[in-house]
């Protein structure tokens, strides 16, 4: 095999790797929705994407746990309360 050759071969495949991410990474995220927990007087909204609506929700609401609890414990607790409100969206 040529030099030419050897050293096209991976650059190629480079490139449809990276075309490949790109693109997986834009589709991936059709649903935004925002949440709004509330949890020993704290509250706090936050958004996030996910394929389902319900993976954008559980992630939205373990982010704002997150900033609104100390511990675990606390997480887990918010985590399991129904949230103030939720906006899911089409992106």
């Amino acid at each position: 095999m040529s030099k030419q050759i050897s050293l096209v071969i991976p650059i190629l495949l480079g490139v449809l790797l990276l075309s490949y991410l790109i693109y997986s990474a834009m589709s991936l995220s059709p649903i935004i929705c925002e949440v709004t927990m509330e949890f020993n007087g704290r509250t706090d909204t936050r958004q996030a994407s996910g394929v389902t609506e319900q993976e954008a929700t559980t992630t939205a609401i373990n982010n704002a746990c997150t900033l609104i609890t100390n511990g675990r414990d606390e997480s887990m607790a918010c985590g399991a309360d129904q949230p103030v409100s939720v906006e899911c969206a089409e992106s």
